[in-house]
């Protein structure tokens, strides 16, 4: 049976044979529209075009953005097979076809199943041959993270610039290998990774990002400091990394940072790090943490506060509830080093949420009107109108609900 209907279990269609009602004139249409229209197709029903007749037979082939996503099949196994013969049957081709992007998404509702390293490893070798510059793992479950220990290093590329991983081992030789291995990387997105690495460096990274964990058991068992240096990183985005300290060495580049902090970033409150302190180039800011009664965070941030400079650059700062500590000094210390600051949001904690009307300003003084303050919240409402008022001497300034209940945007 021919390759690609071994792909294609169970499809039904007419024999090119069969009597048509008018000319084809669909099949005329140059390659280049052809595969422009097959872009919003999926890949099975792209496949499923090479039935059609001897013009359609390699057309799909040629795709330069391929992109599997096992939601789309009724088991990992029938996925499997149909990647494994879509690109059994691209490799026969005579001529190499290039590749733009690939993608892969593993998590299938229908099916229990899971794909380990070895089932992907070949897939990420063919892309990578086809000179991909774009390469993914999307999504993916499984009783524990994707691990490439004991295999060869497996994104070895001159062309590779973005990469996406979800649910994989991260960890100092995976990293090291990454910086040698790619030289022109310049995105590098890891989702809900077990995050084992220490010391992440790079001088070709634009943009990191790197997102939660959500499984205890992926959890590193001791806290060590995680050290990022990159000199030409431009985008930081770090959510809530458990069990590794953040300490930004060289980030001096970076625009927009967003960093989350929880419970288990710090071992305790005498922690020493590197994080405000680093950023002083940003021109957008987001400090998160979950509440100014978990004290650890406070106070760690609080003594990175006086290595501060000024932040000449800044726009944007979003803060999570840590502002509140030391009576708002937080809050204070950043607004008067932050002289060019357009828009400030204050994130409050659920369990502390204020219904805020209207927030006016007037010369040096705050008004507070319509402020209603939730049972059990021990904090002055007006505590943080208050510091405002200290911290901002000129230009009249209105407040706003944010789009989350409890946020005030200024």
């Amino acid at each position: 049976m021919p390759l690609m209907k071994q792909a294609l279990p169970g499809i039904r269609m007419r024999s090119s044979n069969c009597q048509k009602s008018g000319p084809d004139r669909i099949s005329a249409l140059p390659d280049e529209l052809l595969l422009h229209v097959m872009y919003f197709l999926t890949l099975q029903e792209a496949v499923q075009t090479s039935l059609l007749s001897r013009r359609w037979k390699n057309l799909w082939a040629s795709l330069m953005w391929l992109n599997f996503d096992a939601a789309k099949f009724s088991s990992i196994r029938t996925y499997r097979k149909f990647v494994n013969n879509a690109l059994q049957y691209r490799s026969s081709l005579p001529m190499l076809v290039p590749l733009d992007a690939f993608w892969i998404s593993t998590v299938c509702d229908n099916s229990d199943d899971s794909l380990d390293y070895s089932d992907i490893q070949p897939w990420i070798h063919h892309a990578l041959n086809s000179k991909a510059w774009a390469l993914g793992i999307l999504k993916h479950s499984g009783p524990k993270p994707l691990s490439m220990e004991s295999y060869p290093f497996p994104f070895t590329s001159v062309y590779l610039k973005i990469l996406g991983l979800s649910h994989c081992f991260i960890d100092d030789w995976f990293v090291q290998n990454l910086s040698s291995c790619c030289p022109v990387l310049d995105d590098l997105d890891l989702m809900s990774c077990a995050i084992h690495v220490t010391m992440f460096s790079s001088t070709t990274l634009k943009s990191l990002a790197i997102t939660i964990t959500q499984t205890d058991k992926d959890f590193p068992i001791e806290f060590q400091y995680l050290v990022i240096d990159m000199p030409n990183l431009v985008s930081l985005s770090l959510e809530e990394i458990p069990r590794r300290i953040i300490h930004l060495m060289d980030v001096s580049s970076v625009k927009t940072a967003s960093i989350f902090l929880f419970s288990l970033s710090f071992g305790h409150s005498q922690v020493q790090c590197s994080i405000l302190s680093a950023l002083s180039n940003a021109t957008s800011l987001t400090l998160v943490s979950p509440s100014v009664y978990e004290d650890v965070v406070p106070k760690v941030l609080g003594r990175d506060l006086p290595r501060c400079a000024t932040f000449s650059k800044l726009k944007r700062q979003h803060l999570g509830e840590w502002f509140l500590s030391g009576g708002c000094y937080p809050l204070i210390y950043l607004l008067r080093r932050s002289p060019n600051i357009e828009k400030l949001i204050l994130q409050l904690d659920t369990q502390q949420r204020l219904a805020v009307e209207s927030l006016e300003k007037s010369g040096s003084t705050a008004t507070c009107r319509g402020i209603k303050k939730e049972p059990r919240s021990s904090y002055s409402p007006c505590q943080p109108i208050l510091a405002l008022s200290l911290a901002l001497k000129s230009n009249p300034f209105q407040f706003r609900m944010g789009s989350g209940f409890g946020d005030w945007v200024v």
